[in-house]
C-alpha cells in the first residue's frame, strides 16, 4: 500500500512538475525567445515604440532612442490631491527636474524681474514626443525671447492630467506663496479621453485601475491582492485560461471595454463642457484675488483632421473598438465647447480644435501628441494672445524691470 501510494505521489509530482516548467517557459521563455532573436535581427532586445516611426517625424534618427529613453525612465509618484506626479529625471533628451516639472531652457536664467508665466496641460504640455527644447512652453519661450519679452516661462505640464487636477495644482502652488504673472492652460483631449474610458464627466485617466488599487493591501481586500499578483506574475497563462473558459479572470480590475452605444454622447459631450467652464470660473476668480492673468486653449484632436495619412488612421482607432463611437464623441465635445457661452467668443479662452483640420501633412505621432513641428504650429497660435497678456502685464505693472513676486523659482509642490 505504502508503495502504492508512493508511485502515486511521484506520478502527480511528475505532471504538476510537468505544468510549472510549461507555465514558466510561457511566461518568461518566450520572453526571453523573443529578445535572442531581436537581439540577433535587429540588434536590440525591444521592438521600437510605434510613435518612433510615424511619419510626422520625417524619418528623423533621434526618435527611436527618444522613445526607449522616455518608457525606460519617465515615471510618476504618487501625489496628494492630483492622484500622481513626474519623477525627476535627467536624461539625453528629457530633462524633468527636482520638482517633478520639464524643464523650459531659459527658465532659470530668466531673473526675478521677467514675466513669469505658468503652462498647464496634460502631456501633450509635458511634451512627450519632444525633446526638451522642441516642447510648447520652450517654443513660447523662444518666440517671447525673439520678440524682446523676458520671460520665465515654467512647463507645468504632467502626465495624463487634466483641467481638474490642473486646476487643483494650481491652487496648491497659490496657497505656498507663488505668485505667477500669466497662467497658460492647454486641454482637450485627456477630458475626452477620460469621458470616453468612464462614461462620465470630471474624472482621471484610468480611472478603472485607481479604483481596483485603493486599499489593496487592507485584510479585506486580500483575496483581490493575491488574484492581482497572479494576474501580473503569470498574465500569458491567465489569458490563455480566460479564452479556454470563458471566466472574466481580470481580479479586482473591470472586465471589457467600456460600450459607447449605450452612452448618452451628446448629453455626455455638455457634462464635460460644464465642468470644463466651471474650473474656468474658479481660476478666474483666483486670477482675481492673486493677480494673474488666465489664459485658456482647447487643442486640437485626431479625429477632427480631415486628411489624415496612413499613420494617423492607425492612431485614431489606438485602444478602442469603435472609432465610429469616438469620432461621435470627441466631435460633441468640441462642439459643445464652440457652443458654450462662457468659452464662445471669451477673450480668455481661444479655440485651437480647428489648428490642424485641413492640414495635408502628418501632424500626429499617436491619439494624444504632435511632432515637434506640430508643438511649434501650437506655441505659434499661442502667440498672440500671449504676447497680448504679456504686453498688458508689463502696462499695468508699470513696464519690464518691475518686481513680480518673491522673485524665486517655483518650488515642488
Amino acid at each position: 500500500m505504502g508503495e502504492i501510494v508512493v508511485r502515486f505521489v511521484a506520478a502527480l509530482w511528475h505532471v504538476v512538475g510537468f505544468l510549472v516548467l510549461i507555465v514558466l517557459f510561457i511566461e518568461f521563455g518566450v520572453d526571453w525567445l523573443r529578445r535572442t532573436i531581436r537581439r540577433l535581427r535587429r540588434g536590440r532586445t525591444t521592438r521600437p515604440a510605434r510613435s518612433a516611426g510615424a511619419d510626422a517625424y520625417g524619418g528623423a534618427d533621434w526618435t527611436t532612442p527618444y522613445f526607449d529613453e522616455f518608457s525606460r525612465s519617465v515615471r510618476v509618484d504618487w501625489k496628494e490631491h492630483v492622484g500622481w506626479w513626474q519623477r525627476p529625471y535627467r536624461g539625453r533628451y528629457v530633462t524633468i527636474d527636482e520638482r517633478g516639472l520639464r524643464a523650459t531652457p531659459g527658465e532659470r536664467e530668466a531673473g526675478p524681474d521677467a514675466v513669469r508665466i505658468l503652462c498647464f496641460g496634460g502631456s501633450t504640455m509635458m511634451g512627450m514626443g519632444a525633446r526638451d527644447t522642441h516642447t510648447i512652453p520652450a517654443v513660447l519661450a523662444r518666440r517671447l525671447d525673439e520678440l524682446g519679452h523676458r520671460a520665465a516661462v515654467t512647463n507645468m505640464g504632467q502626465l495624463g492630467h487634466n483641467n481638474t487636477q490642473e486646476t487643483i495644482a494650481l491652487q496648491q502652488l497659490l496657497k505656498q506663496g507663488q505668485r505667477p504673472d500669466i497662467v497658460l492652460f492647454y486641454d482637450g483631449i485627456n477630458e475626452m479621453v477620460c469621458a470616453e474610458q468612464t462614461r462620465a464627466a470630471d474624472r482621471v485617466m484610468h480611472e478603472a485601475a485607481r479604483r481596483a488599487e485603493f486599499n489593496i493591501f487592507y485584510t479585506d481586500r486580500r483575496t483581490d491582492l493575491v488574484a492581482a499578483g497572479l494576474i501580473a506574475a503569470m498574465p500569458r497563462t491567465v489569458r490563455r485560461l480566460r479564452e479556454l473558459t470563458g471566466l472574466s479572470l481580470e481580479g479586482p480590475l473591470p472586465a471589457g471595454r467600456i460600450d459607447l452605444a449605450a452612452v448618452d454622447i451628446p448629453r455626455l459631450a455638455r457634462d464635460v463642457i460644464e465642468v470644463y467652464a466651471a474650473n474656468l470660473r474658479v481660476i478666474r476668480l483666483l486670477a482675481g484675488a492673486y493677480g494673474f492673468r488666465p489664459l485658456f486653449f482647447w487643442q486640437p484632436v485626431i479625429t477632427t483632421k480631415r486628411d489624415k495619412t496612413a499613420d494617423e488612421r492607425f492612431f485614431e482607432a489606438e485602444f478602442t473598438g469603435d472609432l465610429e463611437a469616438r469620432r461621435r464623441l470627441f466631435s460633441a465635445v468640441i462642439d459643445a465647447q464652440r457652443r458654450h457661452p462662457e468659452l464662445a467668443g471669451a477673450a480668455d479662452a481661444i479655440d485651437l480644435s480647428r489648428l490642424f483640420d485641413e492640414y495635408a501633412r502628418p501632424v500626429y505621432i499617436d491619439l494624444y501628441h504632435l511632432s515637434e513641428a506640430g508643438n511649434a504650429s501650437v506655441a505659434d497660435a499661442m502667440l498672440p494672445a500671449v504676447v497680448a497678456a504679456v504686453t498688458r502685464h508689463h502696462r499695468e505693472s508699470g513696464g519690464p524691470g518691475q518686481s513680480h513676486g518673491p522673485g524665486v523659482l517655483l518650488t515642488r509642490e
